[in-house]
């Protein structure tokens, strides 16, 4: 009797074993009962397939038809479930789509902009003579990064500037600052970031009034507009493609004392393009200083660090923006790997 209880035991320990390595003997015929882990991977790849086929099908516009929305809810489903984090169906996904950048980053703009919109609140701004990026990171932890090296650092050599916000790692990374600078290419992020690193990564000293850079060799002006995120350096980056647009990126901007300048940014600037932090202060009345003729707004589904709660999810801009109907200002809704023509 003792033979056979050890056997059973055994054999027991042999089959937990198995369904804890992942290595379910019945994957090719999709069984997947007593595999769970297999079976939430095997979900989520074909859930983060289906979206990209959706969304592939159903490009971002001033209009959200209804199977788009449904595919953006759908994201935010799956990157809600923090089990998804560190997958490869994740992986795959993100990785497929800025792969689509890169290669976009090549086809010429001939009139007016084209705006890609990057992990987190990264842009890409393309005109017919300079490609700037704002906030451009490859995110996710040190030693496993969302976005692999090789299309990172491709998309960060197609681009002539890089201007950041402020200094959170969801925001500025020091390692894409120094690869622009060591191709000849200038960096502006906020007053004491990374100062003496490099000469071309230069720290502006906004104070309580606006920066004007010229950027002569690519034809646009920048202004740096003195934002913050609560008591942090942010700087509302108003990028002047002379001839062509300007667009604002806020960053993190989160600061109630600020608003009293912002509601005035409309008479000293005429902005085509706000790419506002989705969860920005007052939104309505952020938007209205700014009075910009379209809105894409950027940081929606931030992963990491954040709870579920704070990802900002696609769905609560959509009722964000559906709660403000007397703006009557159109607005673009994209996810990572997306881009928008604008013209004037």
């Amino acid at each position: 009797m003792r033979k056979y209880i050890l056997s059973a035991l055994l054999l027991l320990s042999l089959s937990i074993a198995a369904q804890t390595s992942g290595e379910n003997p019945n994957a090719d015929h999709f069984i997947y009962q007593g595999y769970l882990s297999d079976y939430k991977l095997g979900q989520a790849s074909s859930a983060f397939n289906a979206i990209d086929d959706m969304l592939q099908t159903y490009l971002p516009g001033k209009e959200i038809p209804l199977p788009r929305e449904l595919a953006l809810v759908s994201l935010d489903q799956l990157l809600h479930d923090t089990d998804n984090d560190a997958t490869e169906p994740f992986y795959t996904f993100i990785n497929k789509r800025m792969q689509r950048v890169l290669k976009d980053l090549d086809r010429p703009v001939t009139k007016g902009l084209r705006i890609y919109k990057l992990y987190n609140d990264g842009f890409i701004i393309k005109s017919k003579k300079a490609t700037v990026a704002i906030d451009l990171i490859p995110g996710g932890p040190n030693d496993k990064p969302f976005i692999t090296d090789s299309i990172i650092y491709g998309i960060a050599g197609k681009c002539d500037a890089l201007f950041i916000s402020h200094i959170h790692a969801d925001h500025a990374n020091l390692n894409i600052a120094k690869s622009f600078a060591a191709r000849g290419k200038r960096v502006i992020v906020p007053n004491g970031v990374w100062v003496g690193v490099d000469s071309l990564i230069q720290p502006i000293e906004v104070g309580g009034v606006e920066t004007d850079i010229e950027f002569e060799e690519l034809d646009l002006t920048l202004h740096v507009l003195p934002g913050h995120q609560d008591n942090i350096y942010n700087n509302i980056n108003v990028v002047e493609f002379h001839g062509e647009g300007t667009v604002a990126q806020t960053g993190d901007q989160w600061n109630g004392p600020d608003l009293s300048w912002i509601v005035n940014v409309y008479k000293h600037y005429n902005i085509d393009v706000l790419m506002p932090n989705c969860w920005i202060h007052d939104m309505e009345e952020s938007i209205r200083g700014f009075n910009p003729k379209l809105i894409i707004t950027g940081h929606e589904n931030e992963l990491g660090e954040h709870s579920i709660d704070h990802r900002e999810a696609y769905w609560v801009t959509i009722k964000k923006m559906e709660a403000m109907p007397n703006l009557n200002i159109p607005y673009v809704l994209m996810t990572w790997g997306e881009w928008y023509d604008y013209l004037k």
